[in-house]
């Protein structure tokens, strides 16, 4: 019977065309609505005809004022309404509606995001020794209106560092990649994530205060790492029908690549592949790069690591950065990057970057022309609001383990590029404001100078504290032929925010906290041979850190050299 149900229920409609609705009523000329809104009632006898299939809610556009009558299905009343210039349509086959795809995908988004929630729930229970510790509320009507009207329930939580910065944005990744491989958009997507987030804080943690910030950095994590995910999915997709494209488009976007085995979803693969089978239709940079890491000192160079890591940048722009004039306008997800970058030794991961970017719209424009002697002239500029994601934590000698999880919420982004013959000029700015999470470089000396008490809960515990801030990352490549100069800034800035520690009643020393970031990073890669051959690569990064809680002031600094190979696909 379930089969049978879900058979009936997807499968293409085969019913005749609802028949042409009645024609709309003359009505004649209704005198000055100010002085007589009601003189052009229709009556109820000149109403169309009960039982027609589908009943039109119905005004002349030339009519905006007046009272309406509208009949009602079967024998009910009729409907009288003051007319305002609408059209209102009601089908009685609510089968045929939930077949439509728009309606189809919606249900299948949130059943799958459902579906996670009661495995996350399962697992909640599962660990109950461990969550209680949180249990302060109940089910009841006093435990909802402090959640829900009064918002006392809604307060920072004071979980890991790990767990609000990595483990939340992941659940939201997932989320948001349930609805995006449903068939929705990404604003749509984004909306199922931030109510599945509402969903599990208010009802799943019923028991819990609700976590602001887990009421942001769960959806808005789960966009900026979900939509470039999503896009690589879809790119791999689009590839060779091969073993590898298919096993990266499943890793990418799983919800989409099984839902295409469920039902079948028409996939646009590319009309032009490279060399590795990837569409050539749209600009593309993977980066794959291994190499070896050491820090400078005034004695040289000492603890020498092994680096890896990924970028992507995908640019679904048909004719980027080809000879061609075009002007357009951007959808989001037309524009996603990712960096994922880390530095590993004996004792385990001694640096990691992980930095996403995402376009949300805005407008390109290019002029590009042959120049005659086998180059280019010309531009290519898109610009626009952007967000993004960035984790990072760094290994201090002599100090705690410094850690940043930050959502870069809304910006903007602008990248322009200039050809001239075999030279290419590419610079690019994206500026944030950010709410985030922050290890506190100065909170260990204000502690042991003047204890723990009274401060914010995770900031005594945990030694981090949640924070308002902006980036401003700026970007700068010269490219000629083989080689490749870079570099590229980045600085952030972080003030905490006071007065909703999850036991605020107990704090009475809220010190504020300040933190500041900044770092550059120059590169040269000269590539070996061809187009897509391997990059011999050399690098040299600057990290500057300071912070201060209060009187107390830390800083640390330090310097990288790197070198390696990296294969670009």
């Amino acid at each position: 019977m379930l089969v049978s149900a879900f058979a009936t229920l997807f499968a293409p409609s085969t019913q005749a065309a609802d028949p042409e609705p009645p024609p709309p009523i003359p009505l004649d000329p209704i005198p000055d609505p100010v002085l007589d809104p009601f003189a052009n009632a229709v009556p109820v006898d000149h109403a169309p005809p009960l039982g027609t299939p589908r009943y039109r809610l119905w005004l002349s556009p030339d009519v905006p004022f007046g009272v309406r009558v509208f009949p009602g299905p079967g024998n009910t009343p009729p409907l009288v309404l003051a007319g305002a210039g609408f059209s209102w349509e009601i089908d009685p086959h609510p089968w045929r509606v939930i077949r439509a795809p728009r309606v189809r995908y919606r249900l299948m988004a949130g059943a799958t995001i459902l579906a996670l929630m009661s495995y996350g729930l399962a697992d909640y229970w599962v660990h109950m020794s461990a969550n209680s510790v949180d249990w302060e509320l109940s089910w009841s009507a006093p435990s909802f209106y402090k959640k829900a009207w009064t918002l006392e329930a809604v307060r920072f939580d004071t979980n890991k560092f790990e767990t609000n910065t990595y483990s939340h944005p992941a659940a939201g990744t997932m989320t948001y990649l349930a609805a995006r491989g449903a068939g929705l958009g990404a604003g749509e997507s984004f909306l199922f994530s931030c109510a599945g987030s509402v969903l599990w804080e208010y009802l799943g943690e019923y028991r819990e205060k609700v976590s602001l910030n887990d009421l942001v950095l769960t959806p808005q994590g789960g966009f900026a790492v979900g939509e470039p995910v999503h896009q690589l999915g879809l790119f791999f997709e689009r590839g060779e029908d091969n073993l590898v494209n298919n096993v990266l488009a499943f890793v990418f976007s799983p919800f989409r690549y099984l839902r295409r085995r469920l039902e079948p979803v028409h996939v646009a693969r590319a009309q032009v592949l490279d060399d590795f089978g990837l569409p050539a239709d749209v600009w593309h940079r993977f980066d794959v790069l291994l190499g070896v890491s050491a820090e400078a000192e005034r004695d040289g160079l000492r603890r020498a690591q092994r680096r890896m890591g990924v970028s992507t940048e995908i640019i679904d722009v048909p004719g980027y950065d080809h000879p061609g004039v075009l002007t357009k306008r951007l959808d989001a997800g037309d524009v996603t990057s990712f960096r994922l970058v880390g530095s590993v030794d004996d004792r385990g991961v001694e640096q990691l970057d992980f930095v996403t970017r995402v376009l949300l719209g805005g407008v390109y424009d290019q002029k590009i022309v042959p120049d005659g002697r086998g180059g280019r002239r010309g531009y290519t500029i898109f610009a626009g609001p952007s967000t993004g994601f960035n984790y990072a934590k760094h290994r201090q000698e002599g100090l705690e383990e410094d850690k940043i999880g930050v959502a870069n919420a809304l910006g903007a982004t602008v990248d322009l590029t200039l050809h001239h013959g075999d030279a290419r000029a590419r610079a690019s700015v994206d500026a944030y404001g950010d709410f985030g999470a922050v290890h506190s470089m100065a909170a260990s000396a204000y502690i042991q100078g003047r204890g723990d008490a009274g401060l914010k809960t995770v900031v005594a515990d945990k030694r981090y504290y949640f924070a308002l801030g902006g980036t401003v990352r700026p970007t700068l490549s010269l490219a000629y032929r083989r080689f490749e100069l870079g570099a590229q800034l980045t600085y952030d800035f972080f003030e905490s925010i006071e007065g909703l520690d999850r036991y605020q009643e107990r704090v009475t020393n809220d010190v504020r906290l300040r933190d500041r970031r900044a770092g550059e990073r120059v590169w040269l890669s000269y590539t070996l041979s061809g187009d897509k051959s391997p990059l011999a690569w050399v690098e040299v990064e600057h990290l500057d850190r300071w912070g201060r809680m209060g009187p107390f002031r830390a800083s640390h600094a330090s310097t990288k050299l790197r070198a390696g190979i990296a294969f670009r696909f």
